[in-house]
């Protein structure tokens, strides 16, 4: 009988052993994969505040948008003053032009 738990109990030992193994490597897979997950978060977070960075200029560029459209109406009275002005000095030339021929 004294065997038979000495049996017993030595195969007990061996298959909590064995067990103690496999989870200690599962507890070493799953720190490595925990260590590279935060690497990755930690790259994720520099490119995420590039993003954030270079989308900030976003907002700046609708207040540029407004004023270019001021601009450029600005332009266009500008062009129009400018055709007005260069029509009457060719009416004024064309008047001195012909006023000193006869």
């Amino acid at each position: 009988m004294d065997t038979a738990i000495i049996v017993v109990w030595s195969a007990t030992l061996i298959v909590a052993l064995i067990l103690t193994l496999v989870i200690l490597k599962l507890v070493f897979l799953i720190v490595r994969t925990e260590r590279d997950i935060l690497q990755l978060a930690a790259t994720t977070l520099t490119a995420a505040q590039g993003i954030v960075r270079n989308t900030a200029l976003i907002e700046g560029l609708e207040t540029t948008k407004g004023v270019a459209g001021k601009i450029l109406a600005v332009a266009g009275a500008i062009d129009a003053g400018s055709a007005s002005i260069e029509h009457k000095l060719r009416s004024v030339g064309a008047a001195l032009l012909g006023g000193g021929r006869s």
